[in-house]
């Protein structure tokens, strides 16, 4: 796997976190996820949190909305044949679907074309254009392309055909003459929302023709504006949440014939069911057949009719699993063969075209390095395939230096499609090698990521998803926020999958745990020389048989330099702290350590072999065990700075029954008030005093041993009385009190912290590292 260097999205400290917290009555997790993406203006934080229908733009801000209304609407008045023309991801199958049903609410049944991948490609086809022109349609409406079809367009305006396009793709450097354009990113028109996906744009023409009718595709919009990885920021945050709410009311058969085939619940649907259960299947269609049938899945009145095209659907889909299974498996030889190259160049005879591009991003996850991945088209001499690069490296640049060895060849930074002659290949994949170089791109070095929150595996629970999910929908510019676990274990690892490369494990710390999932992590999980990581991942829920529980899915997990020391550690120290030693076992060791002489002297008794020694004598390189605790937390780091032993056994002895407990406050002063009250209060009757003010009398000694050493009391011929202070005395002035605290940070590190926060805390101290 590639090595990740994890850095926080912002540095916050904590009095910015409290500040925001407590101005906006925010939890601290909801704050510091908001500061970090920098929402900080009430009305910002507002539109973020609460992504209702409500902020839904006026459509008629969209360039040409007003020519294209004009023109349908002509249309419909005179009857006209209108035709479709889409696109064959989840985004063109919605946006055609949008299209259609609104058309349809107008009393127009109107005609579509999905191209198919294979035949037609991506995009404005001459070939088709034509072949609808013979239909005598009157009026074609793109979906979610057409912006790059200017030759194709002028054809059908030379035919006396109106054309209006609706895309959201990049513009060209030259616009259609179409008779409307409706874009977001139109020069000097550019919309609220810049971003809108194909079927956003669909639906905001919708809205424009329908009013609050077009609410009822909104669900279909929600569902291209995930699948197409557009920014979910603004409108598309009210489209993805309003639709997801709305997948409950039925209104297309086909989608819910769909959820209940993915086995998900209507009612409770999430940007993650569309994104990996839903689009998926959609796209699969497009990929191995024609996705026509996606968008009668998704018209259609009939329940019969939409059950069988969601059985060929998940049939389709599991054939496009097994298919890219199968490619990527047999790529990963070429991979290997191609290690030392800085850009992969994979091919096969009989591999599918329609999984090129998945199989090309699987390979750039797995190796960090662009990829592209080909196909013989058979009989052709020619290979037509798809690349995928990784961020930092502009693969559309790359190879456009080299466009005269292709047959064709498009795309974009991260992707592109193309077509190359077989006796150019190897030409172009020897050139392509520079390219790393040339972009300054580092293909062997680590991939920069973003974690969010810095947590304890304790801070995990419920109330934090619920912090979490207030800034969902997540996706494309609003990723979801992974959290860091520092220093924890990973526990009863094991394989799970039909493959068995997926990893499952408990993650624990300080007697918490929480279970972990990591795809493809189970030979990495194997191979990790500790079990002491700083982990990485998103939490979730998983549901099983009712019962929720929370769920880690790993994004990475590293040794980290300090676990590394931990793990070192852990060789050399022993957890002695609850067991019963017997006189004979001190014999094991060559030195006994103890910092106070008492015990020291109760030991001798026992006739032991092992040298007794106090804690300022050297135990280099010696087997020791520390039998008592230090009253002075600083004693013991002094010890294990200057001490390189060869193990210690951490035993803390002590005869107290009870952990020393930091001073109540309000008891000291209860007790004060009391003494200044009754000045005849002889000192032998403080048993009395403390049954009387239900306060320990161990307590009682403790406190009028303070205000004594303060002057606030003082003893007149064995009476507690009044003394008369002449200034105002800090507590932290007794020496008393000032042993209790220090004694509160032994018992606190030493004794009451579990083996691994202790080892933690020593790290910073020890010398063996």
């Amino acid at each position: 796997m590639v090595s990740k260097n994890w850095i926080k999205r912002k540095e916050l400290s904590p009095s910015e976190i409290d500040d925001f917290s407590k101005k906006h009555n925010f939890d601290k997790f909801l704050s510091e996820l908001l500061l970090e993406r920098d929402l900080t203006d009430d009305a910002k934080i507002e539109d973020f949190l609460h992504a209702d229908i409500g902020a839904l733009q006026d459509p008629f801000g969209l360039h040409d909305m007003d020519k294209a209304l004009e023109i349908i609407d002509q249309a419909v008045e005179s009857n006209s044949k209108i035709a479709i023309y889409g696109d064959y991801d989840a985004d063109g199958v919605t946006s055609t679907s949008i299209m259609k049903l609104t058309l349809k609410k107008l009393g127009i049944d109107p005609i579509f074309y999905i191209p198919d991948r294979f035949k037609d490609g991506y995009g404005p086809n001459l070939s088709v254009y034509k072949f609808l022109a013979e239909q005598n349609i009157d009026l074609l409406i793109t979906v979610d392309n057409g912006v790059s079809g200017k030759d194709e367009i002028k054809y059908l305006k030379d035919q006396g055909i109106k054309v209006i396009v609706t895309d959201h793709h990049d513009l060209p450097k030259e616009l259609p003459e179409a008779d409307a354009i409706v874009h977001p990113t139109i020069p000097d028109s550019e919309y609220v929302c810049p971003y809108l996906s194909g079927a956003g744009v669909a639906f905001k023409i919708a809205d424009a023709l329908l009013g609050d009718d077009a609410l009822e595709f909104i669900d279909l919009a929600a569902i291209g504006t995930v699948a197409d990885s557009v920014p979910l920021l603004g409108e598309n945050r009210v489209i993805v949440t309003e639709g997801l709410k709305r997948m409950s009311e039925n209104n297309h058969v086909g989608l819910s014939e769909l959820i209940k085939k993915c086995k998900l619940k209507p009612n409770n649907m999430s940007e993650e069911d569309i994104g990996f259960k839903i689009a998926p299947r959609i796209n699969a269609l497009g990929r191995l057949a024609n996705a026509s049938s996606a968008v009668e899945l998704l018209t259609t009145g009939d329940t019969g009719f939409a059950k069988e095209i969601v059985d060929e659907t998940e049939d389709i889909n599991k054939e496009r699993q097994g298919i890219v299974a199968d490619v990527y498996d047999a790529a990963q030889a070429q991979v290997e063969a191609q290690k030392d190259n800085g850009v992969l160049v994979l091919s096969g005879i009989d591999w599918h075209q329609g999984i090129l591009g998945i199989v090309a991003s699987r390979v750039v996850e797995q190796t960090h390095k662009p990829t592209l991945v080909l196909q013989m088209v058979a009989g052709s001499g020619i290979y037509k395939g798809s690349g995928r690069s990784p961020e930092g490296f502009n693969l559309f640049e790359a190879l456009d230096s080299y466009r005269d060895l292709f047959v064709a060849f498009g795309g974009h930074a991260q992707a592109c499609g193309f077509s190359v002659a077989e006796d150019k290949l190897s030409e172009l994949t020897e050139k392509l090698q520079q390219e790393p170089d040339k972009q300054d791109f580092d293909y062997q070095g680590s991939i920069k990521e973003i974690f969010d929150l810095d947590l304890n595996v304790s801070d995990l629970d419920f109330d934090l998803i619920k912090s979490i999910s207030n800034l969902a929908p997540f996706g494309m510019g609003n990723p979801k926020p992974v959290i860091k676990l520092k220093n924890v274990n990973l526990t009863q690892i094991q394989s799970i999958g039909k493959d068995g490369t997926h990893l499952k494990t408990k993650v624990t710390s300080n007697n918490n745990q929480v279970d972990a999932i990591g795809f493809g992590m189970y030979q990495k999980g194997k191979e990790i020389s500790t079990n002491i990581c700083d982990v990485y991942g998103e939490l979730g829920i998983n549901e099983w048989a009712g019962r929720k529980n929370l769920q880690l899915m790993l994004d990475d997990f590293e040794v980290s330099s300090e676990a590394k020391k931990m793990t070192q550690l852990q060789s050399i120290y022993l957890d002695y702290r609850d067991k019963r030693i017997a006189p004979s076992i001190l014999d094991k060791f060559d030195s006994v350590v103890f910092f106070n002489e008492t015990y020291l002297e109760a030991v001798k008794r026992h006739d032991s072999s092992a040298k007794l020694v106090m804690y300022d004598q050297s135990c280099d390189g010696e087997n020791i065990l520390i039998y008592d605790r230090p009253h002075n937390i600083d004693l013991f780091k002094e010890f294990i700075k200057q001490n390189k032993t060869l193990h210690t056994a951490l035993y803390f002895h002590t005869d107290l029954n009870s952990r020393y407990l930091t001073p109540d406050m309000s008891k000291m002063k209860v007790l004060l008030k009391y003494l200044y009250a009754h000045q005849n209060i002889a000192e032998n009757d403080m048993q009395t005093v403390a049954d009387y003010l239900k306060i320990q009398k161990s307590d009682v000694d403790f406190y009028l041993k303070v205000f004594f050493e303060l002057d606030f009391v003082k003893i007149v011929n064995g009476f507690v009385e009044k003394a008369n202070a002449s200034k105002q005395r800090e507590l932290i002035e007794s020496p008393t009190y000032l042993k209790r605290l220090k004694r509160n940070d032994v018992e606190k590190i030493l004794i009451e912290s579990d083996f691994g926060s202790l080892l933690s805390w020593m790290s910073d101290y020890d010398c063996h590292s």
